[in-house]
C-alpha cells in the first residue's frame, strides 16, 4: 500500500514557487558571494602591523576603521552625531580635519578641500576610505596586488624614521659591561 498526497495539486504549486524563488535569487549569489570573498581576501597593513579593525570593501574602494588611524601619529577624533562630522587633530603640525559623513567635502585647517571618496559609516563603525587617509595623514600607499594588500607606512614624526619593521625584529642585545666571571684567552703561538 502506498501513500499519496491528499492535495496534488497543493504541492504541485508549491514545488513552482521554491523553483521561481531558486531562479530569482539564483543571478544574485555569485555577485554577494565574490563581494565577501573579496571584502575577506583584502588585507590593510598600517606600518607593518594588520590594521585591526574591520576593512570594507565598497564599490572597488577599500575602507579601514578611525580607530586603525591612530597608528600614524598621535591624533585624536571627535564625531558629532547630530552634523555627522569626524573632526582628526594634532599631528606634528597641529592639523585640524573635519570630514563629514558621506560627503566628498571636506576642510584642512579650515580650508575647502575635496576628498577621492567619502567617508561613511558601517555597522556603527566610521569608516575612511584608505587612499583618502593616506592623502590626509602623508602616509604612502602601495597595493599589492598578488597578495590583496594595501600597504600604508608612514613617517614617525618625532625622528624621521619609518614605524615598518624592515626585517623581523631581534633579541634584545645585552648591556655593555662584565656579563659575569671573565676567562682568559689561551696563549697565541709563537710566530716563525
Amino acid at each position: 500500500m502506498s501513500m499519496r498526497s491528499k492535495n496534488p495539486a497543493g504541492k504541485v504549486k508549491k514545488m513552482l514557487l521554491a523553483a521561481t524563488a531558486a531562479l530569482l535569487i539564483a543571478p544574485l549569489a555569485p555577485s554577494i558571494s565574490e563581494k565577501s570573498a573579496l571584502a575577506a581576501a583584502t588585507t590593510v597593513y598600517i606600518n607593518g602591523r594588520v590594521a585591526q579593525g574591520e576593512v570594507l570593501v565598497r564599490n572597488g574602494l577599500t575602507y579601514l576603521t578611525l580607530t586603525d588611524l591612530k597608528a600614524f601619529g598621535d591624533y585624536s577624533f571627535r564625531y558629532n552625531k547630530t552634523w555627522r562630522t569626524i573632526t582628526i587633530t594634532g599631528g606634528e603640525n597641529g592639523e585640524r580635519f573635519v570630514l563629514t559623513l558621506g560627503s566628498r567635502d571636506a576642510k584642512r585647517n579650515g580650508q575647502n578641500i575635496t576628498l577621492e571618496a567619502a567617508p561613511l559609516s558601517y555597522e556603527n563603525k566610521t569608516m575612511v576610505p584608505v587612499r583618502v587617509a593616506a592623502d590626509l595623514f602623508g602616509a604612502e600607499l602601495e597595493w599589492d596586488q598578488n597578495g590583496s594588500r594595501v600597504l600604508l607606512t608612514k613617517e614617525a614624526e618625532s625622528n624621521g624614521t619609518t614605524n615598518t619593521p624592515s626585517r623581523p625584529s631581534r633579541p634584545p642585545v645585552s648591556p655593555p659591561g662584565p656579563s659575569g666571571p671573565s676567562v682568559p684567552k689561551p696563549p697565541s703561538a709563537p710566530s716563525i
